[in-house]
């Protein structure tokens, strides 16, 4: 009878660890979701297909879910599990039935269909919105107020199907357009709507600053910029690829090729293979660190889709990642199985295809079958990361017979001069400046992988003083030095 007993307690034991076993050893955690309840005057009520966050705990979800003819926004102020909802909400089915936010303006108004993403920039909110025929494709202006969400007296229409968007810090407005099947997605760039000539309020003025295709046909989807916008990074859903972009709005970027953003976009699930890629991107101020949801597109759980589901951060140089959120590894191990959202921690359902951050860092993503906006922490300090991508062109895509440095020109110069420098084979390549007595000056290239190729790019010696300075190519285990003058 003992003998009985203890198989029992064993194989007891053994299914318990099957379901409830694994551990959790990331630093990342969940703080609280947001309730998904018909009985909570804090559900969103359908799908959460974006966020946006304002400060901490107060942030702006974006419900799209076409079967309701739901598309609307929700504010949230301190909120929590359980509370910070603005507005009243219904839920799911007849209840959503055409229920959807209007941008109005007098006379002048565009109802929310088929919106995929949201910016801010402090209580602005940007739409990149869509309508049923592709005629009044825009970006919508909205104002988050102490109870609730009002439009805004600004909007720029679109003729191509938008996705993605993002704010610089000088309010330069950067979205995607997806492009198809035939053609590649691209990236516009649109001056901030408060510099003459004034986005209209019923939609065009302003100024379209650059408009450029991305190099490979597919999805274009998450985009990201730096503060001052000479650093790009457009998400190609099809392709599992992110692209970075170094430039300006004002001269026009080109593509970096020493960012290589590499992730498997295969996953075995139970039941088949999921096919995934980058959704959203959010370049995290300040520590710069390179967040990248990666998702299959829009799999529920019939083909275990909710089995992946993650974030990787990545090196802004690079592409490399160095950490991942794996929100469906925590959802598994706060609720015991993928398809379930009960706990106030843990979404469930993982579609996790948006990030934003507040100013303490920490992290907010939704989960679109999960109908939730979900709070991350981490536990330690993030990194900081220096941004050294450079405006670098590639001039010539023919094989070099060896590896060169060119003497840069003009020479003296004042304030820039030109560095061209060609590399036989993909290698790591640092081009960097030196001053007379060997202190390093500027890393112009910092790149773990580029392709073979002629390449040049530009120095500017603006904020140095006169005198002569030193240039040095490193390819590997190759090095070349040479020198250059300053006179101002």
């Amino acid at each position: 009878m003992k003998k009985k007993y203890v198989f029992y307690t064993f194989f007891f034991i053994f299914l318990i660890s099957l379901n409830f076993g694994q551990t959790w050893s990331s630093k990342w955690s969940v703080d609280y979701v947001t309730a998904d309840s018909p009985d909570s005057l804090n559900s969103i009520g359908a799908n959460v297909i974006s966020v946006t966050t304002l400060s901490e705990d107060s942030f702006v979800a974006l419900v799209n879910r076409g079967s309701y003819g739901a598309y609307y926004l929700v504010a949230f102020k301190d909120a929590g599990s359980n509370k910070g909802r603005m507005g009243d909400y219904g839920y799911g089915g007849d209840e959503l039935d055409n229920f959807r936010s209007k941008w109005i303006n007098f006379f002048d108004q565009e109802i929310l269909y088929d919106a995929n993403d949201l910016a801010s920039k402090g209580n602005l909110v940007y739409v990149a919105n869509n309508d049923s025929l592709g005629v009044t494709n825009s970006i919508l202006v909205f104002e988050v107020k102490e109870d609730s969400i009002y439009s805004y007296p600004q909007r720029y229409k679109v003729n191509d199907y938008i996705w993605g968007i993002d704010v610089d810090g000088n309010g330069r407005i950067y979205v995607t357009k997806t492009g198809d099947s035939l053609t590649a997605g691209s990236v516009m760039v649109l001056e901030s709507p408060d510099v003459s000539p004034k986005w209209a309020s019923n939609g065009n003025s302003g100024t379209v600053l650059q408009e450029f295709s991305l190099p490979e046909i597919g999805s274009a989807r998450g985009i990201t910029v730096n503060e001052d916008g000479t650093v790009i990074y457009v998400g190609n859903w099809d392709e599992n690829k992110v692209y970075c972009y170094v430039g300006d709005p004002i001269n026009g970027y080109s593509l970096y090729d020493g960012f290589d953003f590499s992730v498997d976009n295969t996953f075995e699930a139970i039941d088949g293979t999921l096919t995934v890629g980058p959704f959203g991107l959010q370049l995290m101020p300040t520590k710069n660190l390179l967040f990248v949801c990666h998702d299959a597109d829009f799999v529920s759980g019939g083909t275990n889709g909710y089995m992946y589901g993650r974030i990787y951060v990545a090196n802004p140089n690079t592409g490399e990642v160095i950490d991942t959120i794996n929100a469906a590894e925590w959802n598994y191990y706060i609720e015991g199985q993928y398809d379930n959202h009960v706990k106030s921690n843990a979404s469930g359902y993982t579609s996790n295809f948006a990030v934003d951050f507040d100013e303490n860092f920490n992290v907010y993503t939704q989960s679109w079958y999960g109908w939730t906006v979900d709070k991350w922490i981490y536990d330690g300090e993030l990194p900081t990361v220096e941004i050294t991508v450079t405006d670098i062109e590639k001039i010539n895509n023919s094989i070099p017979n060896d590896i060169s440095l060119g003497q840069n020109y003009p020479n003296p110069f004042n304030p820039s001069t030109t560095i061209e420098f060609n590399i036989n084979s993909q290698s790591d390549v640092e081009l960097s400046i030196y001053n007379v007595t060997g202190e390093l000056i500027s890393n112009l290239v910092k790149s773990s992988n580029m392709s073979a190729g002629a390449y040049k790019i530009t120095f500017d010696a603006s904020n140095l003083s006169s005198g002569n300075y030193f240039y040095k190519l490193r390819v590997g285990n190759n090095v070349i030095t040479k020198k250059m003058s300053l006179i101002k």
